[in-house]
Parts: structure tokens; sequence; C-alpha cells
């Protein structure tokens, strides 16, 4: 790192501790640019593998499909996961097993779309519009309203494939469906 190096940039966040501003927003870029590096170096697939191998097998079918969503994003080069959750117990999971790409959340439930904030890849989206009587036209919607933001984000681009986890039925619990889908 240039300049004054990591540890006295550490050093003098220490010191200026403050209730408002902890650090000048130099300081705060300096940090960001960092962690994204840091975050970059790190063998996603590699993790991946050795997490699966560490964890006892799972017969719940949502934390199958969601093993099966982050290796699919491995093999695929997918650019995002989109996860339609009421919970965000889906979401969850898919982060615990560390994909390179980022999760994108879609939840009616603003509560949910808050705390899935303190899980690390999961960019939670708030869906607002009604929910579709059709089920599966109420899914499609949510999809291509997630495709419309990790677009929008840089996430992905025409031509990139998403991984997309939804349930066979509305309510919690129901996730056991994983599509390989391309961007449009």
């Amino acid at each position: 790192m240039a300049g004054p190096g990591w540890s006295h940039l550490l050093r003098r966040l220490q010191k200026r501790r403050s209730h408002y501003f902890p650090c000048s927003i130099k300081e705060t870029e300096e940090c960001s640019r960092i962690a994204r590096e840091a975050e970059a170096a790190v063998f996603h697939q590699q993790l991946f593998e050795e997490l699966r191998r560490s964890m006892p097998l799972s017969r719940d079918p949502t934390e199958v499909t969601a093993i099966g969503a982050v290796e699919a994003s491995f093999k695929s080069c997918s650019g995002a996961i989109i996860v339609l959750t009421n919970s965000g117990r889906t979401a969850q999971l898919v982060s615990k097993y560390r994909p390179r790409a980022p999760i994108i959340a879609v939840t009616r439930n603003a509560q949910v779309a808050r705390q899935a904030h303190l899980y690390r890849g999961i960019f939670p989206v708030l869906y607002l519009n009604k929910v579709h009587h059709v089920w599966s036209e109420d899914v499609d919607q949510r999809v291509s309203f997630a495709m419309d933001i990790a677009k929008a984000r840089g996430f992905v681009h025409v031509g990139d494939v998403v991984i997309v986890l939804t349930g066979w039925r509305s309510g919690a619990g129901a996730t056991n469906i994983m599509r390989v889908m391309p961007v449009h």
C-alpha cells in the first residue's frame, strides 16, 4: 500500500473515534479499497469445497438447494445468484457457502431486507409490488425485477447467466427450485 501503511491507518482510525465521524472520507475510501483487494485474493471455490466437506450432510431441501446453487455459480461463472425469500433463510444459507457471485435477495419484508445486510455477500432488494394472483407470474416478475437491479448495479451484463432460487409454492421453507437463466 502506498502512503503511511495499513498499520498506521488502523492506529489513526482507533485514535479518532467519534460517535458521528470516526474517520475522514479519504481514510474510509482507503479502507474500502483494501477490503475489496483482500476479498479478491480469496480462493472462493477452494473455500466452498472446504466448507462443504467440513459440514455434515444435510437432508434439508433448502440447504441442499443452496449448496447446489453455489456450486452451479462456480461452474457457470454466473454474475449473480438471485434468491426469492420470505424469511431470508435461503439467502443466509447461500451466504454460508461463500459464493464468488453477489447474492441478490428479493423480499417483500422490510425487516428481512434489513437483517440480510448482516450476512456476507447478500444484496437485499425490497420488492413492494402487489402479490400477483398467479404464483408463477409473481415469481417471474420478482426475478425480472432482480435482474433489472443487478444490471443497474453492474453485477451482470447482457449475455451473462444468473442462478435463480425459488420455491415451489409461496411461504417460508419451500425453496427447492434452482434455475440457470441468461441475462437479456
